[in-house]
């Protein structure tokens, strides 16, 4: 499919493609555009055309894109977007285990690549959680250092339940110090009580919150004990 041959603009062309998996003619219309018509190309499947498709739709484009340019699409992963916030987002599928099986072949290190570009676009905890298992991210550090990438509710929730896994000082204490950085309340109460939690001395900062010892016990009963307290509220024991 040449686009000189075609009334449609990017965004339907690549939609058709999409909807009839012609991933051989999309390598080859895609292989037929100039430089400048490749780089709208990137951006019409980032902001156009990802964005309007379901979830397995959306695994499979992104898988053919980005074996066809790995570079070029990896970026595209932050379509996701619109499926977090539906909450119809989902890791499960055989073209999930397929770019996993692909960047892991081919280009390792762009897997934490991908899921830190995910990350900031997901909702909850359970797709936090799904998308670390999807891209087999078992390191507790690595897992923790995508999760400071996040200034969310749910990224704290999983950093403080990682930190109890763990059981390290040191590693708690460089969370807390990135964690102060983002000077709000939120991240104020995060450091607040975690470093109660784990009884860290000497963070370069005044906190507010104050948490009793009895209360430590119910940070992390379920997320909505967990946010009682980092929104500054006591927690209902």
């Amino acid at each position: 499919m040449q686009l000189a041959d075609c009334s449609m603009d990017h965004k339907e062309i690549m939609l058709q493609i999409v909807s009839t998996r012609d991933w051989g003619g999309m390598n080859k219309m895609l292989g037929s555009l100039s430089n400048m018509e490749f780089r709208r190309m990137e951006r019409v499947m980032r902001e156009e055309v990802l964005s309007e498709l379901d979830n397995n739709a959306f695994w499979e484009a992104l898988l053919h894109i980005i074996i066809y340019k790995r570079t070029a699409f990896i970026s595209c992963v932050v379509a996701i977007e619109h499926l977090a916030d539906a909450e119809t987002l989902r890791f499960n599928g055989k073209n999930v285990e397929q770019l996993y099986a692909y960047l892991k072949e081919t280009h390792p290190q762009s897997i934490v690549k991908l899921c830190n570009m995910m990350i900031p676009h997901l909702r909850t905890e359970k797709q936090m959680r799904e998308m670390f298992k999807a891209f087999h991210i078992d390191n507790d550090i690595t897992r923790l250092s995508i999760l400071l990438k996040v200034d969310s509710p749910s990224s704290y929730y999983m950093i403080f339940k990682t930190l109890k896994l763990i059981e390290d000082k040191t590693v708690a204490r460089k969370c807390c110090m990135a964690i102060i950085k983002r000077h709000n309340d939120m991240a104020f109460n995060m450091v607040s009580f975690t470093k109660v939690y784990f009884g860290l001395e000497d963070l370069p900062a005044r906190f507010s919150l104050n948490v009793e010892q009895y209360e430590l016990s119910h940070i992390d009963r379920d997320f909505d004990a967990f946010m009682n307290i980092l929104n500054g509220k006591r927690p209902k024991i």
